[in-house]
């Protein structure tokens, strides 16, 4: 299983780091592993970087591009699909500032909705793996 967190990036961050994403990884990644003593300084941070999504909207608009399909359910905030063909579990779960996306395949299907969003960057912190989801081909 693969967790990507997924956040909109300030336009003015996001020109600054689009051809060099490891220095954004680098910065949100060391937010993300503060102690329990230093996240009010971290938070500050995270506010500059990140961007608040429109969660209410994208919410009713995932339920609504999936509300018909066999293998997608949907729990307040949390979409998912288990699709047995394709041998994927994803689960994508929708906060103000952030996205989690939880999957057994690279490419989950939530990513072609999300690609209408633009400065989504996202990042695997336990693989240590991140990118612009524009720069994705899905």
């Amino acid at each position: 299983m693969r967790s990507f967190y997924i956040f909109k990036i300030k336009d003015e961050y996001a020109t600054l780091t689009k051809n060099n994403p490891y220095q954004l990884f680098r910065l949100l990644d060391f937010i993300y592993n503060l102690d329990k003593e230093e996240v009010s300084r971290g938070i500050d941070l995270f506010y500059k970087l990140v961007e608040k999504l429109d969660s209410k909207s994208l919410d009713i608009q995932l339920f609504k591009n999936y509300r018909e399909n066999y293998f997608y359910t949907k729990f307040k905030n949390i979409h998912q699909v288990n699709n047995i063909y394709k041998k994927e579990e994803s689960k994508l779960t929708i906060r103000n500032h952030y996205l989690l996306l939880v999957s057994t395949i690279i490419k989950p299907v939530f990513l072609n909705d999300l690609k209408t969003i633009k400065n989504l960057f996202l990042c695997d912190f336990e693989n240590k793996d991140y990118f612009w989801l524009e720069k994705l081909a899905v």
